[in-house]
């Protein structure tokens, strides 16, 4: 049955279920009805861990699970109906995704939380490796799903939303100015409603037709595009349509005047010590930073499109140390800076959306090391850290060929394969594996699952 003939069955069975209006039955019936192909228990887990983890794939199923996933059990899970293979992986159809995750959170919520905390440990890690790097990878915005408040991961929900990032250029500047009038011939309120999770309560965030007029006043094409032709970028929709502009500045020797000139900026770059106004100007083919000066969307209820402008500005939180970030006074905006990390700026202020209204700065640095202070205090509140340093030290022990070993034995594979991977004879693997074993303290490939959770810490 096709994804689309699936969901559309499921939505009118629900019309006949009593008291379908309740978000528990609508969701116990859901997983019900889409489950009955997967009558297996263990099978069932699998699925459960993939609603949890979002893409998945066969590394990191094990690793929720804390057991091997045979490749037989994988490819069988990734042949139902309800599982669709993209780019990064695999996932589940949203509608089930969500359902079966509400279950699981309200059956067993010791086991969905186990499941989440795994996931923030993963991503977390695969963040740390890209900093050692200095690469950027699509894993470590799904960090910052994991990590974000109810609101964000709300907005970064979306599995098949179709959008596109471009730079203003001559050939697309006059659909540019069009946008901007027509976004200004019908600028509206916004309101975004959500359901809390954890309360079952539900929230809304509201901007106002004034408010969504003084982001959209901020907009400077051509100054910006004189300044540095990268500071501003069109998003585009699934119809190919730009439904928002995103002016972000890099901050290098280049850009630092007007920074220090510009009306929204120059209160917290004029407040800079000398010295660390040195240090962000860097070569003009560099950037030690980035200034967020707009992230401007046709229609701010639109999920879809709030959805790429802030995947887009994570990007820029993690291709460099240094952000400022200065949005309109409004708890939308104070909901997704401090959920992403940044910290407001105390006793800096601007006027510049209203004339009247001090308006507050956010601020992140993880320039160097600093990633690594970051990543920690993000996973803090999980109760992680401590966990994980231990884990750390544990695989300390192993070389770095026993840690190659290990990481194969977290994807199922067996000798052979392993052997083959790291071209090397079976038996070689075995005496590998045995090591291991005696290091660990563990009789079993389960037990070492059990107590190595993440290939990321194999690095």
């Amino acid at each position: 049955m096709s994804l689309a003939l699936l969901a559309s069955t499921t939505i009118s069975q629900v019309e006949n279920v009593p008291h379908a209006a309740d978000n528990d039955v609508l969701f116990e019936h859901i997983v019900r009805t889409w489950l009955r192909e997967v009558p297996d228990s263990e099978m069932r887990e699998l699925v459960e861990s993939a609603a949890v983890a979002r893409y998945f794939n066969q590394e990191l199923l094990s690793i929720l699970l804390g057991k091997p996933v045979q490749t037989e059990q994988f490819q069988q899970l990734a042949s139902f109906s309800f599982v669709q293979r993209i780019d990064r992986g695999w996932l589940l159809h949203e509608l089930l995704r969500e359902a079966i995750a509400n279950d699981l959170r309200l059956r067993m919520p010791e086991r969905y939380n186990q499941l989440w905390k795994r996931c923030v440990l993963y991503y977390s890690n695969k963040l740390k490796q890209s900093a050692r790097k200095k690469s950027v990878s699509w894993e470590n915005a799904e960090f910052l799903y994991y990590i974000g408040n109810q609101f964000v991961q709300f907005l970064l929900k979306g599995h098949w939303i179709s959008y596109s990032v471009e730079p203003l250029s001559q050939s697309n500047w006059m659909e540019a100015e069009q946008y901007i009038e027509r976004r200004r011939l019908t600028v509206k309120a916004a309101q975004i409603i959500f359901v809390n999770q954890d309360t079952h309560t539900q929230e809304s965030y509201l901007l106002t037709e004034h408010e969504s007029l003084q982001v959209l006043n901020q907009i400077r094409f051509k100054e910006l595009y004189e300044l540095d032709t990268s500071c501003l970028k069109l998003i585009r929709n699934a119809k190919g349509d730009i439904n928002g502009i995103i002016e972000i500045i890099p901050i290098n020797e280049r850009t630092m005047d007007y920074l220090l000139t510009e009306p929204l900026s120059s209160p917290y770059f004029n407040a800079l010590s000398e010295t660390v106004r040195q240090d962000l100007m860097v070569t003009e083919n560099r950037k030690s930073g980035f200034f967020v000066k707009t992230l401007d969307v046709f229609d701010f209820s639109d999920i879809a499109m709030m959805h790429a402008s802030l995947t887009t500005l994570i990007n820029h939180i993690l291709t460099t140390g240094y952000i400022v970030a200065a949005p309109i006074s409004n708890p939308i905006s104070h909901a997704i800076c401090t959920s992403l990390g940044l910290d407001k700026v105390e006793g800096i202020f601007h006027r510049e959306y209203d004339g009247i209204t001090p308006t507050s700065y956010y601020f992140l640095d993880t320039r160097g090391n600093k990633v690594l202070n970051y990543v920690n205090k993000m996973i803090a509140s999980f109760g992680l850290q401590e966990d994980d340093e231990k884990k750390e030290s544990t695989l300390d022990e192993l070389t770095q060929r026993e840690k190659e070993v290990v990481e194969r034995l977290l994807m199922g594979r067996s000798n052979l394969e392993v052997a083959m991977d790291l071209v090397i004879s079976e038996a070689t693997v075995k005496k590998h594996i045995s090591n291991i074993f005696q290091k660990l303290d563990v009789k079993s490939r389960s037990q070492l699952i059990h107590k190595v959770s993440r290939p990321s810490t194999l690095q």
